[in-house]
């Protein structure tokens, strides 16, 4: 029998997911300044803003405590976002609870969701509930905490009491703040029926709020979550691009997730997020250029699944940024400018016209939310790809060159009418497309 996901609400998939990292979002590195710029996004086709962690971070100085990674980029700044200390508390660093209030009211607003992150695997050692619960958290024989794998504490989820904790405050920012759901940090690293259960808790307030799988596991989607992260996908497009893989790697890519994932699974389609423009070894924006992101924020946008955007790629940003530096403790990194004269320059009215048409799409038309996704044949395997996204008798067809160097491909039987966004393009009726450096046409099939 073949296994359904668990169907995701249309809000998720009518347009793209938005993840923004406060301290690199803007200079001011807070919950206001996001709030500022929401009508903006809105008006790029934005339908799911997600925040990274902005709940109060253990503030310990102490670096027995500290990641690896934390320690790692010099910063020496001692709040890790992912260090929770207070689940029901804001950080001072991001605003106030009401600051974040007016953030969820103005989204709504502007026509969009809101969800935020839930770190539950891991607790901070001087988390004031380990004081009052020091059971909430997995002890040794001597009663001192087990570290994971970040030497944080793990939670006990064997414990009911931690659970009943931790549904509370799923119920609480779903019921009191309004959001819209929740991304769940290492979600495979938490039982799986604690996420079923509550899923079933936070629908129950809010029947079309979502959980959204921070893992590889297909199983997950029956029942706990709604979508799930495209971690091959995304690590394919950049060993193809970045290290010159061949092109086809992705058509591979992509059907061994359909086969291991249940029908109807909705993935996360992105390429920058808060780890890899922290971990990698320098933005693609930097090292394979403009047009490269060009290419990679429209192929994201019409293949299967949710888009998501980093904070910052609608603007063509450059800007080395890393999660552990913000405004008090910088080290050698930056935040995302947000002038005026940034969203405006050649390169990023560009990147926007690109992300507001096929939002656009995605929100009126029912073909990139629901279409199949069938892989097309071409002559130029190893550096472009080809594919169509197909609902009934219409359907639209996307070519990307995946290569710094121009290719023509073949599309044998291939008719083409209106182009919808293109880049580095060119088209003739006999289905030959000529393709620029990371060239890339969506159309419309006649």
């Amino acid at each position: 029998m073949i296994q359904k996901a668990l169907k995701a609400p249309v809000w998720l998939t009518s347009g793209s997911v938005y993840q923004i990292n406060p301290r690199t979002f803007s200079p001011e590195g807070t919950i206001t300044a996001i709030t500022k710029e929401l009508p903006y996004l809105a008006s790029l086709g934005i339908s799911t803003i997600y925040l990274c962690p902005i709940f109060e971070a253990d503030a310990s100085e102490n670096r027995e405590n500290w990641s690896v990674r934390q320690k790692k980029y010099g910063t020496e700044n001692p709040k890790n976002p992912y260090r929770m200390n207070d689940y029901y508390r804001i950080d001072e660093e991001y605003g106030t609870l009401d600051d974040l209030a007016e953030c969820i009211r103005e989204t709504h607003r502007c026509g969009m969701r809101l969800i935020l992150d839930l770190v539950y695997l891991h607790i901070g050692p001087n988390a004031p509930i380990l004081k009052t619960h020091p059971e909430f958290a997995k002890q040794n024989a001597d009663g001192s905490f087990i570290n994971g794998y970040w030497n944080f504490p793990l939670l006990d989820f064997n414990h009911r009491g931690l659970r009943e904790y931790l549904y509370g405050n799923m119920i609480y920012y779903i019921a009191v703040l309004d959001c819209d759901g929740f991304r769940c940090d290492v979600g495979d690293g938490v039982p799986l029926d604690f996420w079923v259960e509550g899923r079933q808790r936070i629908c129950s307030v809010k029947p079309d709020a979502i959980l959204i799988n921070e893992g590889r596991r297909g199983e997950t989607l029956l029942a706990g979550f709604h979508a799930i992260y495209g971690y091959d996908w995304h690590a394919c497009i950049y060993n193809i691009v970045a290290d010159g893989k061949s092109a086809e790697e992705l058509k591979t890519c992509w059907e061994k997730t359909n086969v291991d994932f249940p029908r109807g699974a909705v993935i996360l389609r992105d390429l920058e997020n808060h780890d890899t423009v922290t971990d990698w070894p320098a933005r693609l924006e930097v090292s394979a250029g403009h047009t490269c992101m060009d290419l990679i924020t429209a192929l994201n946008l019409v293949v299967d699944g949710a888009p998501m955007l980093y904070c910052g790629n609608e603007l063509c940003d450059t800007t080395t940024v890393n999660m552990f530096a913000n405004r008090f403790h910088p080290g050698i990194y930056s935040a995302t400018p947000r002038s005026e004269d940034m969203k405006n320059t050649p390169q990023a009215q560009r990147r926007q016209h690109i992300i507001r048409t096929l939002n656009a799409l995605r929100r009126e038309d029912a073909l990139l939310r629901e279409g199949d996704v069938e892989w097309l044949d071409h002559d130029c395997t190893e550096h472009a790809i080809a594919f169509r996204r197909v609902l009934g008798d219409r359907s639209i067809l996307f070519v990307g060159n995946l290569r710094g160097e121009a290719v023509c491909l073949t599309l044998p039987g291939i008719t083409t009418a209106d182009v919808i966004v293109s880049g580095g393009a060119s088209e003739c009726a006999s289905g030959k497309f000529t393709l620029e450096p990371y060239g890339f046409a969506v159309l419309w099939e006649q």
